[in-house]
């Protein structure tokens, strides 16, 4: 049985609008601000403040010039009277953290110059901490076209689906860039014969679940297929549909045969319905998912990359699909690889446009949430014994970091990012989300999306580790490559290069930097059949009159300094700790 949580304890993220003006938002910088500082709040707890000024905007979003407090918080926007506490907003902020000139996106844009009211409250309690107003001037207003309310399309089994979806999209801008469609699974984390239980999932997901929250914020329309995840009619649980699992893909007949070419048959609908309405649709589909859900969007991609322009998925055992037949000497059936899709589907796996589609997959370090032991979706025990041979047993220090190193041997517009200090929740990683699929549809470039959303998982396949982690010029920089672990075969050769026309070989090098600033170290590991595999870091050099903080280390560690340091890490007896946190660049 899956240990997954249930779609109730997900977190409310949407009420009405004149309750609560989806209060989420990337940071994007101020818009003009036009009033003084009567926004300011007096904070009824001493280390929670908030600013809230008045500004003009397009009526699209508000920005709140500060917003910081002590324990974990939310930011909620009302027009009028706030409501009794409860709804929420979509995202929590960490304690500590201090939002400055952040963006919120309105549900529906303001049609006039109002006064609005910002809501800093306890996300664990509910209650408010500190409120401020503003008036917001309301600006050179764009043409707008009207959105659609979450509204269930019935199963049409003669236009190829035989079950319903949600299908909402919010107001566009008429000058605006057509966005494609952003699909969402429903996830019930339970099995159940009733479907009023998965219609009502459906119905949270497309009112207040993450993927509405993107979709506001892109924006762009939003489809929620409300497929079962049966318990014994019209199949047996061991088919764990919201996952898109073996099982589920095998299914040769009955209404949840081939749930992944329903899935399309319904984005085509949904199409043509907003066609009709002359809502502007690119092609393409933007997917999102998180456990259950974030497996049936991972997996999805891997049957029809060609459809697909962005994934985020989270939360999926450490264990994304692998793009390859074979890996450490197992074939990789579907689900965990691709050596089988053929005799599935019907249609062989296409590597070139699965490497297009670009893919943001993450988890917390704390999330202990595993489908194997429960068997989940791994019922056979022969599934089972492959994806532990391959990943590994642990999700977090074996699987994900392997998984990401396999992405990076493939080649894909991959980031993985692993979030400090979380569980099994998409919580902090909503925002990030919101970004990569609004930077991918403007085409950046997937290594400076990395750069700054991922890159802290560790490459095992060719993997660096350097003390000091802030050298200063003509300090000696220890580099070990010794935790690298090819998936075949054994390790040749390592070669390094530093960023200023030198080189060095070998397993454990030292370096020094002529020069301050940043400087890319490349590491790249051949084996015995001439296999290349690659990491990069970011090292960051300090002037060399910078202050000398070695005292300290070298009275708590015997023989510590950069010398002392790579003897130490040959011998094994020094555990370098000490990681560059900026790595994003791998």
């Amino acid at each position: 049985m899956s240990s997954e949580p249930s779609a109730d304890s997900m977190p409310s993220t949407h009420v009405d609008r004149r309750a609560v003006l989806n209060a989420t938002g990337v940071a994007l910088g101020a818009v003009a601000l036009s009033g003084g500082a009567s926004g300011h709040a007096v904070a009824r707890s001493p280390d929670a403040s908030l600013t809230f000024e008045d500004q003009t905007s397009d009526g699209r979003s508000v920005v709140v010039a500060e917003a910081t407090a002590d324990v974990e918080f939310t930011l909620t926007v009302f027009e009028g009277d706030p409501p009794p506490i409860g709804g929420g907003p979509h995202l929590t902020f960490p304690a500590g953290e201090t939002l400055t000139d952040h963006r919120i996106t309105l549900d529906e844009p303001l049609a006039a110059t109002t006064t609005l009211r910002v809501q800093l409250g306890n996300a664990a309690t509910g209650e408010t901490i500190t409120r401020a107003e503003a008036t917001v001037t309301v600006e050179d207003v764009p043409e707008r076209i009207d959105g659609i309310d979450p509204t269930l399309v019935d199963a049409a089994p003669d236009e190829g689906f035989n079950y319903p979806y949600y299908l909402y999209a919010p107001v566009f801008d008429a000058d605006d860039d057509p966005r494609p469609i952003l699909v969402e699974p429903t996830n019930t984390g339970s099995t159940s014969d009733d479907f009023e239980t998965h219609r009502q999932a459906g119905q949270r997901t497309v009112e207040r679940g993450p993927g509405r929250t993107i979709a506001d914020q892109l924006p762009a329309p939003f489809v929620v297929p409300v497929f079962p995840r049966p318990s014994r009619n019209p199949v047996d649980s061991t088919h764990y549909v919201h996952q898109l699992d073996t099982e589920t893909l095998a299914i040769e007949d009955g209404d949840l045969q081939r749930v992944d070419q329903q899935l399309l048959a319904m984005v085509e609908d949904a199409r043509n319905r907003l066609a009709d309405r002359d809502y502007p649709v690119a092609d393409g589909m933007m997917l999102n998912g998180f456990s259950a859900s974030g497996n049936f969007v991972d997996r999805f991609s891997a049957l029809h990359p060609e459809e697909v322009t962005s994934v985020t998925a989270g939360g999926l055992n450490g264990m994304p699909i692998l793009p390859f037949e074979e890996r450490k000497g197992h074939t990789l059936p579907y689900h965990i690889g691709v050596a089988d899709l053929a005799s599935l589907t019907g249609e062989s796996f296409d590597a070139e446009a699965f490497r297009e589609v670009d893919r943001f997959l993450y988890m917390g370090d704390l999330d202990r949430n595993d489908t194997i032991p429960g068997r989940g979706s791994f019922t056979t025990p022969e599934l089972r014994e492959t994806a532990l041979a391959v990943f590994g047993p642990d999700p977090v220090t074996d699987r994900f970091p392997y998984a990401r190193a396999v992405y990076d041997e493939f080649g894909g517009n991959s980031a993985f990012r692993m979030y400090e200090n979380a569980g099994h929740t998409p919580q902090p990683a909503i925002e990030d989300a919101v970004a990569f699929h609004r930077r991918t549809l403007a085409g950046e470039d997937i290594e400076t999306i990395r750069a700054d959303l991922g890159g802290n998982v560790p490459n095992l396949f060719a993997h660096i580790e350097y003390d000091p982690a802030a050298p200063a010029v003509g300090e000696q920089v220890a580099f070990d490559a010794t935790r690298s672990q090819l998936p075949d075969g054994e390790i040749a050769d390592y070669s390094w290069e530093f960023g200023d026309d030198t080189t060095q070989s070998g397993d454990l090098v030292t370096h020094t930097f002529d020069t301050d600033g940043s400087h890319n170290v490349r590491l790249v590991v051949t084996d015995t059949a001439g296999e290349r595999y690659e990491d990069t870091v970011q090292v960051s050099v300090g002037s060399d009159d910078a202050e000398d903080d070695t005292d300290a280390s070298e009275d708590s560690m015997p023989g510590f300094g950069p010398l002392g340091t790579l003897v130490g890490l040959a011998t094994g007896g020094y555990v370098l700790t000490r990681r560059l946190e900026s790595d994003s660049s791998e």
